[in-house]
């Protein structure tokens, strides 16, 4: 049997646990911001602590984008083992 399409199933859920593990990894460092120096007040202190606002802002969407990604992969990873199953149980029923 020569199949149109095969998938690693095992090898997908691998890739969206690594995945999960770097959104956790990014989400983690938006939680984390370096500290700021305080002492002395410098003009740009203002503009730096919007600078880590928005960096934050972004690893927090960056993060949550990658788990989104690692869950869809799980589930497409789910969805092509039902289809091999359904696929062998046609088969089985045809002999």
């Amino acid at each position: 049997m020569n199949p149109d399409l095969e998938v690693d199933t095992e090898e997908l859920r691998r890739t969206a646990s690594a995945l999960a593990t770097t959104a956790a990894e990014v989400t983690a460092t938006a939680a984390a911001p370096p500290s700021a120096e305080r002492t002395p007040r410098w003009r740009a202190a203002d503009a730096a602590a919007l600078a880590v606002e928005a960096t934050q802002q972004q690893l927090r969407w960056l993060g949550a984008g990658t788990a989104e990604t690692a869950r869809l992969i799980t589930l497409a990873a789910g969805a092509y083992a039902e289809a091999d199953a359904r696929a062998a149980a046609r088969l089985r029923l045809a002999r």
